[in-house]
């Protein structure tokens, strides 16, 4: 599949079915973040595999937003190995995780395997129940797992703005 078709079929998958994704096919997901282009090359971003009974039941109990998805990844930043704009003085954290975790997203669509972006989560909640390290921020929850045979795309999923709505071109004189 090209990239631009992957693109425009996938989905945010809110419904999973029970069966398990293979290892191999995990892996493949964590390589791509793996490989995802950093800030400077800085490799801030930490990847977390949810995906023990106990694991799965803790996190579903913080947010409802891991559905019922088999493993849940968590993506984060060691934000102090992060590059610092020099202008503006922002991190690169955030953006690097969100690389990381596009990469992610796509592989697994590619392979078969739905996911879903989640902000929505009490982060110092997960950081006690999971003993994250003060030192890394988390960023977002990304449940993945093969998609139910009733799931079905959001309503609103390909309606998009047009590109004169987003894009302007400047001319410099």
């Amino acid at each position: 599949m090209n990239i631009n078709q992957l693109i425009l079929e996938r989905y945010s998958v809110r419904d999973f079915s029970d069966h398990m994704i293979e290892p191999e096919k995990l892996d493949k997901i964590l390589e791509a973040g793996r490989l995802a282009p950093t800030a400077k090359n800085c490799q801030p971003h930490r990847v977390f595999v949810l995906s023990s009974d106990q694991a799965i039941k803790t996190i579903r109990e913080i947010t409802p937003s891991a559905y019922n998805a088999p493993i849940v990844l968590m993506i984060g930043a060691k934000t102090s190995e992060a590059w610092i704009n020099p202008y503006s003085h922002h991190s690169s954290a955030e953006m690097d995780a969100s690389i990381v975790t596009t990469h992610m997203m796509l592989t697994a669509w590619e392979l078969g395997i739905g996911s879903v972006w989640v902000c929505w989560f009490d982060v110092e909640r997960i950081k006690k129940a999971f003993t994250i390290p003060n030192d890394i921020d988390i960023f977002c929850l990304l449940p993945i797992g093969y998609p139910a045979t009733s799931c079905v795309t959001s309503r609103n999923h390909l309606n998009r703005k047009s590109l004169a709505d987003i894009v302007s071109i400047i001319e410099v004189k």
